[in-house]
C-alpha cells in the first residue's frame, strides 16, 4: 500500500495519513483509508459510502487494513460502512467475492483490538434495521426513528461534535475487556445475526 500525509478534512480526526492501493493499483471507492488520530489517540480508519465494498478487490484492501491493526496492535473505526449488509448482499455474486468476503469476516472476528463502527447522518443505511455484528462498539447519530438506545455498546452522537468523545469512550470500555471475551462476544453477535 501507498501512503499519502494529509489533512483530514473531517473532524472528529486531527491528522491522517491515508493508505491507498490494490495489487492491481486501484485506489477503491474508500473516501478514506488510513491512520487517523483523535486527539492523542491513533486508529486504523476505513470510511466508506453507498459505493464502497463493491468489489472485490475492495473486500481485500479492508483485509489488508485489518491485518495492518492487527499487527501494530490499533483499533479500527469502520466509518459509515456496513460491513454485515454488504457481505449478505455481495457474497453470493461470485466465488472471488465470497472467498474475499470470508477471509475478512475472519480476520474481523480475530482482531485482537477494538472494532468501533460510526454511522453519521449522511450514511445511506436502514437505522431500524441496523446490525451489531463485528463492532465491539457503535456511535450513530439521534434520530427519532431508531430503535435503539444509549447502552454498553452503543453511543448515541446528538451533535457531531459528540462523535469523539464517544468514539473515545467505546475505546476505553472495549480495551478493557479481556481478548478472549472480545473473541467470544463477536461469535455470539454473529450466530445470532445468522438466526435471525
Amino acid at each position: 500500500m501507498s501512503s499519502n500525509t494529509a489533512k483530514y478534512p473531517q473532524p472528529p480526526f486531527t491528522q491522517a495519513i491515508g493508505l491507498y492501493g490494490d495489487r492491481t493499483g486501484s485506489k477503491g471507492t474508500f473516501k478514506f483509508a488510513g491512520f487517523a488520530w483523535i486527539e492523542s489517540t491513533k486508529v486504523i480508519l476505513v470510511q466508506g459510502g453507498a459505493r464502497s465494498l463493491n468489489g472485490a478487490s475492495e473486500w481485500r484492501c479492508l483485509l489488508r487494513l485489518v491485518t495492518l491493526a492487527h499487527r501494530l496492535k490499533k483499533p479500527l473505526v469502520l466509518w459509515n460502512l456496513p460491513i454485515a449488509q454488504n457481505a449478505a448482499i455481495r457474497r453470493r455474486t461470485s466465488l472471488a467475492f465470497a472467498q474475499a468476503i470470508q477471509k475478512t469476516e475472519l480476520a474481523l472476528l480475530k482482531l485482537p483490538h477494538p472494532i468501533i463502527a460510526v454511522f453519521d447522518k449522511t450514511a445511506d443505511i436502514d437505522y431500524t434495521t441496523l446490525e451489531l455484528v463485528w463492532n465491539d462498539g457503535i456511535v450513530i447519530p439521534a434520530l427519532g426513528e431508531t430503535q435503539f438506545s444509549e447502552g454498553k455498546n452503543i453511543k448515541i452522537a446528538q451533535r457531531s461534535t459528540d462523535i469523539a468523545a464517544a468514539i473515545l469512550e467505546l475505546l476505553y470500555q472495549v480495551e478493557q475487556i479481556p481478548t478472549t471475551e472480545l473473541f467470544k462476544n463477536r461469535q455470539e453477535t454473529l450466530r445470532y445475526s445468522v438466526e435471525r
